[in-house]
């Protein structure tokens, strides 16, 4: 049985990451020993959740636990690359929340020792595990719309009112929204060569548990990539967008079009347009429960099936330096390159997408 330390107990260990828990608890495959937080009220309330044998204020107590095999890092978001370097070097597996890192002197030292460790790192967001993100991937491959040359996304609301740390320096919605669109775009397209930003904080003061709170990050962003392959991709996320019902994802080819329905961290399908047949085609997914948090489920599978990772670190460091530079761009108003890359990614399942409808009639006219 795995035994699994939890840091970090709020909103997001008791949404979904807690469902799966739960579930691995109930199969016997996975033993919460201990969780961790700073805020020693929730002991109470996470009691009446689940079941874990040991509470701590400190975390360092999970970390120099050595039966524990796997850590789950969900604090606020400066703390994470710490945290994740400490548990890989107590040679545990860990699962640290996007993202990775705050700045670039950090993000390369866990890097570094992920790189050399014989643990796993898996760093969040989890979209490319995503059936319907996969479908799109062998659509891409398969050349089903062309050369791309042209791609969007978009992810945002109206922002937290819980945490004042989403306000402040080392938070804000590109670190903790626009890294899905930035993970699912390069996954699906490559590495970026170059990018410019523009930000803007639009709300100086935000309520917070009921207290007005000066904010200290800006809070909306729109952002342009420069593609090795040469297309080009914008990316739009704040926490300034009350409501939208578009596409989360757009890709533009020279013989047709993919856009990925809902948003890509919880996609409900995808449409086709090809110039061939004039007609999008619907493709709904028969996995509509998809959880967002399924890297751990991920996690837990490596480890007892002994087999890599499908989330690579190549990746994720890139990703992370994206949004490290897209800040320095913002702050600078100047273009910034990027200095990292990563091989294609590659899946090995083969999904099931079933084609749901065919519109002959509607076009971008026709709304």
């Amino acid at each position: 049985m795995i035994n699994l330390g939890i840091i970090g107990c709020g909103s997001v260990m008791q949404g979904p990451y807690m469902e799966l828990v739960n579930k691995f608890i109930f199969k016997k495959l996975v033993n919460l020993k201990s969780v961790s937080d700073t805020n020693l009220d929730l002991q109470p309330i996470l009691k009446k959740k689940i079941f874990f044998e040991n509470f701590f204020t400190d975390y360092n107590q999970i970390l120099n636990d050595k039966k524990i095999d796997v850590v789950l890092i969900l604090t606020s978001m400066k703390e994470h690359a710490k945290i994740a370097k400490q548990a890989l070097l107590e040679d545990k597996h860990v699962l640290v929340e996007k993202p990775m890192a705050t700045n670039m002197k950090e993000l390369d030292g866990l890097f570094k020792i992920a790189k050399s460790s014989n643990k796993f790192l898996i760093p969040a967001p989890f979209v490319t595990l995503s059936p319907t993100y996969q479908a799109i991937n062998l659509e891409l491959k398969n050349k089903t719309i062309g050369n791309v040359s042209l791609a969007r996304a978009r992810y945002g609301w109206a922002g937290p009112d819980w945490g004042e740390w989403y306000y402040k320096t080392g938070g804000g919605p590109l670190f903790d929204l626009g890294v899905y669109n930035i993970t699912t775009l390069t996954g699906l397209l490559g590495p970026v060569k170059n990018l410019v930003a523009k930000s803007s904080l639009s709300s100086p003061y935000r309520t917070i548990n009921e207290k007005k709170f000066k904010a200290r990050t800006n809070d909306n962003f729109q952002i342009m990539l420069e593609f090795k392959n040469g297309c080009i991709g914008v990316v739009t996320t704040g926490f300034t967008m009350q409501q939208y019902k578009s596409p989360a994802v757009e890709l533009y080819g020279s013989s047709g079009t993919i856009q990925m329905l809902g948003d890509d961290w919880e996609p409900k399908g995808f449409e086709i347009w090809r110039n061939s047949r004039s007609s999008w085609e619907l493709y709904n997914t028969p996995y509509a429960n998809w959880p967002w948090a399924s890297g751990f489920n991920h996690l837990i599978e490596c480890i007892l099936k002994k087999k890599r990772p499908s989330i690579k670190l190549d990746h994720a460091y890139h990703v992370n330096e994206i949004m490290i530079k897209i800040n320095e761009s913002s702050k600078k108003n100047k273009e910034v390159s990027i200095g990292s890359s990563f091989k294609p990614l590659k899946f090995t399942k083969k999904v099931k997408i079933k084609k749901g409808h065919l519109d002959h009639d509607r076009d971008h006219d026709g709304i």
